[in-house]
């Protein structure tokens, strides 16, 4: 019995053997011989052979393999309302043009008032009570437009008022006595003529100091023209008017070498009431006049040595304003002066940049008689940025920063190529970035784009996202129409 079972072991394991050496031929001759393989094919050993990702999938990439070998896509057609959403029309496409570009210096300013011009006082010009004003807060006035009347109490001024029309009667006496006498014959009454020429020029005299003293007590030349030498009366009433502006002959600066604009002067504060009292001297109220202002920029000391270049060669400096989300950019600007002196806990200095100011004028009807009001384009703590010109990049391209698109270390154009039916068709172009701003991009002139040519303005990094995606649904059999040099 024990010999039987042994012999039944030995040939289960020869069968086993036998079994794994036939299975082991079968898939070699399948792994070598495709007639073999083929043979097998949908059979129960077919299950166990080794398949491919070729094989299995032949069928579904056969259409395909030219796109497999074409690479990445280029270029992009965008619909008429994907271009609108990103503010793509045919404005917003910039020709390309070399130019001279400078880089420049930016640093934080802000619009300052310019002491001793900007704002005015007008001070009383006698002492007395005021009695009228003409004018409330925030009203525009003109030189020579009234502002105050004031009741004069100044015993001196009523003195030397009286003096003044007595020495006008006795004129008026002497110059009566010698028309009296130029009838007669000079020899007969040779000393009356002589005692009435000295008394003339004695009178004259006197009315000349007394002229005088009056301009010095505050009466105005015409003032004294009108009331006291031609209608004889005394002046009760004086009334103060907007000063003449100012010629600034004696600024050394460019900004105001033409005094010739428009100029306007604005009440910003009254310091008296109806009734007051006031002296010789006393502040009535204060001016204004933004025609000229002064940009103040905050420097880092390390940077004084350019300052003083920039000082000395004139060279160009912009302002740059935000305004309701734009930016306006005001040209053509000189640097005036420079701090002597470092702020110890910043470690910055100021220099100043003269700005020229416009306004517009708008009125509005009163009680009695319209108003008229003022609205400056800039305004005193307004703030801004200066740009000094420095190191020049000479046949450069300049483009809005929106115009360049980035991806990694990749900047890329969009080039406008033609349109397709409603769509535009836009090429992406890699180009060299020299030098960014704030506003601008400086790109290399080396033939990655050419003079001529039409880019988009804004919206580059959106086209690039765009075309990015549409890459990525060809690639992955997505909905994307495939035009071979374009995706839609």
């Amino acid at each position: 019995m024990t010999n039987i079972s042994k012999k039944i072991s030995q040939t289960t394991l020869a069968l086993v053997v036998l079994g794994v050496l036939l299975i082991a031929a079968v898939y070699v001759l399948a792994q070598t011989v495709p007639p073999v393989r083929s043979a097998l094919a949908g059979t129960v050993f077919d299950r166990f052979l080794p398949h491919t990702h070729d094989e299995n999938c032949d069928h579904e990439h056969d259409d395909d393999d030219e796109s497999a070998f074409r690479g990445p896509v280029l270029e992009i057609a965008l619909s008429p309302t994907a271009a609108k959403n990103i503010g793509l029309d045919d404005t917003a496409i910039t020709i390309i043009e070399p130019v001279d570009y400078f880089k420049s210096l930016s640093f934080p300013a802000g619009v300052v008032e310019r002491p001793g011009f900007s704002t005015i006082t007008v001070p009383s010009p006698v002492s007395g009570v005021v009695s009228k004003i003409y004018h409330e807060t925030g009203v525009a006035v003109e030189p020579g437009e009234p502002l105050f009347d004031i009741l004069l109490n100044q015993q001196e001024l009523v003195k030397t008022q009286t003096e003044f029309l007595a020495l006008l009667k006795r004129q008026q006496i002497n110059t009566a006595e010698m028309e009296r006498l130029s009838g007669l014959d000079p020899q007969i009454i040779p000393r009356q003529r002589r005692e009435l020429e000295y008394e003339k020029l004695h009178i004259d005299s006197e009315l000349d100091i007394q002229r005088n003293v009056l301009l010095l007590q505050g009466l105005s030349a015409s003032d004294i023209t009108d009331s006291l030498e031609k209608n004889r009366t005394m002046i009760r009433h004086m009334t103060v008017y907007a000063p003449p502006f100012s010629r600034e002959d004696n600024v050394a600066s460019m900004a105001h070498a033409h005094d010739d604009e428009e100029h306007i002067f604005t009440i910003d504060e009254l310091y008296v009431t109806p009734g007051a009292n006031v002296a010789v001297g006393d502040a009535l109220c204060q001016l204004f006049d933004y025609c000229k202002l002064a940009i103040k920029g905050k420097v880092f000391a390390a940077n004084e040595r350019f300052l003083v270049q920039a000082l000395a060669t004139n060279s160009r400096v912009t302002a740059t304003f935000e305004r309701d989300g734009s930016r306006e950019v005001v040209e053509d600007l000189l640097l005036r002066s420079i701090d002597n002196k470092i702020d110890i806990a910043s470690g910055t200095l100021f220099c100043y940049v003269d700005l020229h100011n416009h306004f517009t004028t708008y009125a509005v009807d009163g009680e009695h008689h319209s108003r008229r009001y003022t609205k400056w384009h800039f305004k005193p703590g307004q703030r801004c940025e200066l740009n000094i010109e420095s190191e020049p990049l000479l046949n450069c391209i300049v483009l809005p920063v929106d115009a360049v698109a980035r991806d990694l270390q990749e900047f890329y154009v969009f080039e406008w190529v033609g349109n397709e039916e409603d769509q535009m068709i836009w090429q992406k172009k890699p180009v060299h970035v020299l030098h960014q701003t704030k506003d601008v991009v400086v790109i290399a002139n080396d033939g990655s784009v050419f003079p001529g040519a039409g880019v988009a303005a804004r919206g580059a990094r959106f086209i690039l996202a765009a075309l990015d995606a549409a890459n990525q649904r060809s690639a992955g059999g997505g909905g994307v129409i495939d035009h071979g040099d374009h995706v839609h």
